[in-house]
């Protein structure tokens, strides 16, 4: 009896261990809100027989706070060009195997180019989506006529004044950038005659603005909550594609340019999976799918050339390259960015 209980118990401990064994794989990621098909996840899911566990952010700072203070393990993120260079100072992300990754092929040589300006030959980073910053607003609160050939400074306009209608996005160097480009300055100036001029501009729009958030405004700007909003110009073909009452635009000054990127943080777990993540998105059907989804200009030439006309000619989304002149990449400033965040912090506080 004793020699039968013994072979219950082990073979009672082996199928639960062989159980135990059997448990997907979990890949690990962290993106912006509203920023990938979830389709394309659960078809990723169904191919590699695994498990995505899917957390969102608003903000590369919110974004880098948590990967850098909390015990949560993330094998791919999404920062922007100047969070890119940041992260690789700090050691946080993997320098990228591209032998994993057969369809970095496919990858725009112009925006490549763009990339080298912060990743030089792209050794950390590939470029996820790239957009601009511009302006959404409400058409039934605010005249097409009065948005065309608009300045940012239309965010200090008293009609706006006690209305609590006007929101920019909760991004330190997307909003003061813009008062720098507003005030005849690179976004990447910070020198203390540029910086001055920017945070003037900015108590200016300070006395309109009833928010900084990042995500809010895609609804708000629909039910007239909000009528005129500091956007992206993806989230605002969302927002346009199922309401026509609202419009969006590039300010005459001229605009951010950004480039969101995968990056494969140092500690993941999962890194083989993440590769696999990467590849299968760059896939020009995947990368395709996606685009039409999430609304911003593709960074994957193979996928580009699978979009419709309408969508090629958009210039949303595909901004002429006379306005794209005007137009820069955020860069790390260095210790530079502590006067930058002095003023953000005022403004906020404000």
């Amino acid at each position: 009896m004793t020699y039968l209980k013994t072979f219950i118990f082990l073979f009672v401990s082996l199928l639960i261990f062989s159980c135990g064994t059997q448990e997907k794989q979990k890949l690990y990621i962290y993106n912006w809100t509203d920023y990938i098909s979830p389709d394309l996840l659960r078809k990723f899911e169904d191919l590699n027989d695994c498990t995505i566990v899917y957390d969102t952010y608003d903000s590369n700072e919110n974004m880098l706070t948590k990967v850098m203070h909390t015990q949560a393990s993330y094998d791919i993120v999404f920062p922007s060009g100047d969070h890119v260079v940041f992260m690789i100072q700090k050691n946080l992300i993997e320098k990228l195997d591209k032998s994993k990754i057969p369809n970095y092929n496919n990858l725009s040589k112009s925006i490549m180019n763009k990339v080298s300006e912060y990743d030089s030959g792209a050794q950390y980073s590939i470029p996820y989506f790239w957009g601009t910053t511009g302006l959404i607003y409400n058409k039934r609160d605010i005249p097409e006529e009065k948005m065309k050939n608009v300045s940012w400074n239309i965010l200090a306009d008293k009609t706006f004044f006690n209305k609590n209608v006007v929101t920019m996005l909760d991004d330190a160097r997307s909003v003061v950038g813009a008062a720098l480009i507003y005030s005849g300055y690179s976004l990447n100036d910070m020198s203390p005659e540029a910086l001055s001029k920017a945070k003037t501009a900015l108590l200016e729009w300070d006395k309109n603005v009833s928010q900084y958030d990042s995500d809010s405004y895609k609804n708000e700007i629909q039910d007239g909550t909000t009528w005129l909003a500091q956007a992206y110009n993806g989230d605002a073909l969302q927002v346009i594609s199922q309401n026509e009452e609202v419009g969006f635009v590039l300010p005459v000054e001229g605009a951010e340019l950004w480039i969101d990127s995968f990056v494969i943080l140092k500690n993941a777990e999962n890194k083989d999976l993440a590769y696999k993540f990467i590849d299968f998105m760059l896939d020009a059907e995947n990368a395709k799918e996606n685009a039409d989804y999430v609304q911003y200009a593709v960074p994957n030439d193979a996928a580009f050339t699978l979009l419709d006309a309408e969508t090629k000619n958009d210039t949303i989304k595909y901004p002429s390259d006379k306005y794209l002149m005007k137009c820069s990449i955020l860069k790390n400033v260095g210790e530079e960015i502590t006067e930058l965040n002095k003023i953000w912090e005022e403004i906020r506080n404000n």
